[in-house]
């Protein structure tokens, strides 16, 4: 018993060294990091002073694109690279670059969305946890904050599903999964591994479910995403074909769908030319035929739009106008071939392929609110197409597709208007926009952070919008209804939520954004469940169709509805989206229910009535 008790407690003071032992090395860590962050390393971490002078150079390049920061940011951004060098010490990528080349490229592209500080930190640590041992989440929050570790922690989640990097192999069932979406046809030879698809469907919704919680991590997933594809090539030719396809179906849509065009179309550009290198290279052929013609009709647009500067409206209100060029991406271009028959595959008959945008950028006055501000953009806008139309040499400019009225669900407003000049007949589409709507127009959501208060000569100060987007709340509602099965969760959100969309108009001009393949009937409900369940009819372009015609993008929808309509069983096969189908089962149970009560209760009176007329007159 003694002889226990005396093992017992050199056991115990044995675990109470280690205990102090490991407490020593983790407080050494944390000061190992701190230290960095100073630009102070320890002397072993640098003893030859080169991780300081790659810190330094790296700087130089990466500070000028983060001069919209005030100066106390940008020292925390150098506090960040500083520790990303040390946690990349000797790590190397595909191409043989040093890795920390690509944490920094990451920091680059998200400062053009001009995001905070903390967004730029984030992507210059984001693959510092995943990629090094000795540095934990923990230590992030303790040097940078709680954002920077939640930022991070989320697009670690997000990042070690992916098969960039040999993170994770894509299983062949879901490589099958991105080529059905694609519309490509899969090898019948391919067997799925069922436990493996499972297993990597289980790791994207673990990414959907984290992008949902904190968006910021989206962006920078995004940034990560896009530098990775500008260096596909130093990857070998199977795995630059899945990784493609996933940023194709899941990263570019992600973009779209949250109106970031600064990466969603090259995103798209880069997937296409690895995905469809054929294809790419014969309409790259196409677009280089044509790009003589198309640079002088730009050039010509640009001189002769820049008369609005001359306007003496936009002069009295000091409005700075911006007039820009730009072609439209590749694979847009061949979806939009490829897709409407209207255009027979022919890139001649498209009439948006170049576009001059015209940007009015003026002052927010004083005492004027956000509304009136927005509003006067409005008619500054409606003012220079009224001054286009009347520009000699360029005829057209009667079919608008106004957006400022009726914006887009992503937020996207601008005036589009196609004109074509006398000397050229190549179809212009002008794009007239406010600075704010542009920002929008590129940035999507992390344009609030751009409507900063020194634009109107205030001191900087970044608005904080919620780390939320609603429709991405919604995923949790879906994950929680589908919590059994993975799979259907993944390709529910890739088909309903990331996959192309069909915008369709209501009688009031209101946008519905429907995913492809939408019947009328998934409208109706969309409007409202009671619309749905008390359509008559629905009217698309002014002509009676069937609740299951398939909606084209800008239909114009008409849903005639009767208080005493009611569902039929048999739209339970037009219904595309599961809400819908959802929605009419609940009608049909409760609708089965009351009838079971009714009979039951019909019934009951019978029975009662019998009973009573059985019994014996009581006098």
């Amino acid at each position: 018993m003694l002889e226990h008790v005396r093992v017992g407690d050199g056991l115990q003071a044995r675990i109470r060294a280690q205990l102090v032992q490991r407490d020593t090395a983790l407080s050494r860590d944390v000061s190992r990091w701190k230290l960095a962050a100073q630009g102070t390393p320890f002397a072993e971490d640098d003893p030859d002073g080169q991780l300081r002078q790659q810190v330094e150079d790296l700087w130089q390049d990466l500070e000028p694109k983060l001069m919209y920061l005030p100066r106390d940011d940008r020292l925390q951004a150098l506090s960040g690279l500083c520790v990303a060098a040390l946690a990349h010490k000797g790590q190397k990528r595909k191409s043989g670059e040093p890795y920390i080349v690509h944490p920094v490229a990451v920091a680059e592209l998200l400062a053009q969305l001009k995001v905070p500080v903390e967004v730029i930190v984030s992507g210059l640590l984001h693959d510092t946890v995943e990629d090094n041992d000795e540095i934990r989440f923990e230590d992030l929050e303790s040097i940078f904050g709680v954002d920077v570790r939640r930022i991070v922690e989320g697009e670690t989640k997000a990042s070690k599903r992916t098969a960039l990097g040999g993170r994770g192999n894509w299983s062949r069932r879901y490589t099958s999964l991105f080529n059905k979406l694609l519309g490509n046809k899969s090898p019948s030879s391919l067997k799925p591994d069922m436990c493996k698809a499972r297993e990597q469907a289980e790791n994207l919704r673990d990414m959907f479910l984290a992008m949902a919680d904190d968006y910021r991590v989206i962006l920078v997933k995004l940034a990560d995403r896009l530098h990775n594809m500008r260096t596909l090539e130093h990857m070998p030719e199977k795995k630059q074909q899945t990784i493609a396809a996933e940023t194709l179906v899941v990263f570019a849509q992600l973009a779209h769908r949250l109106g970031v065009w600064l990466f969603k179309t090259e995103l798209e550009d880069l997937s296409f030319r690895y995905l469809y290198p054929l294809e790419f290279r014969k309409l790259n052929r196409l677009l280089s035929m044509r790009h003589a013609q198309h640079t002088s009709t730009l050039q010509a647009a640009t001189r002769d739009f820049s008369i609005l500067r001359q306007d003496p409206v936009f002069k009295k209100q000091n409005v700075r106008i911006e007039i820009t060029a730009r072609e439209k991406g590749l694979y847009s271009l061949w979806e939009k071939m490829r897709r409407k028959p209207k255009y027979h595959n022919n890139i001649d008959n498209i009439d948006d392929i170049i576009a001059l945008r015209i940007v009015l950028d003026f002052d927010q006055n004083p005492g004027e609110s956000n509304d009136e501000y927005a509003a006067r953009g409005a008619r500054l806008c409606n003012h220079a197409l009224a001054l286009a139309r009347q520009l000699p040499n360029w005829s057209g400019g009667e079919m608008l597709k106004n957006y400022i009225a009726f914006p887009k669900p992503n937020g996207y407003q601008s005036l589009h208007v196609t004109f074509v000049h006398d000397d050229a007949p190549v179809p212009l589409e002008i794009q007239i926009r406010t600075m704010r709507m542009h920002e929008v127009a590129e940035y999507g959501m992390a344009a609030h952070w751009i409507y900063k208060d020194e634009q109107r000569g205030k001191p900087y100060k970044p608005k904080k919008p919620s780390r939320r987007v609603a429709w991405l709340e919604s995923l949790a509602d879906k994950d929680w209804e589908m919590r059994a099965d993975p799979q259907a969760f993944v390709q529910e959100v890739l088909r309903d939520e990331l996959g192309k969309r069909c915008f369709v108009f209501l009688r009031d001009g209101t946008i519905l954004n429907l995913s492809r393949g939408c019947t009328a009937l998934d409208a109706a409900f969309k409007i409202h469940s009671e619309v749905g369940l008390h359509m008559l009819y629905p009217v698309i372009n002014d002509k009676k169709v069937a609740p299951f015609y398939e909606l084209q993008n800008g239909d114009r929808v008409n849903i005639v509805t009767d208080e005493d309509a009611v569902p039929q069983r048999e739209w339970l096969a037009y219904a595309f989206l599961r809400t819908t189908r959802n929605k009419l089962s609940a009608f049909f149970r409760k609708t089965t229910k009351d009838k079971e009560t009714a009979v039951d209760f019909a019934a009951a009176l019978a029975t009662a009535a019998t009973a009573a007329a059985a019994l014996p007159l009581v006098h």
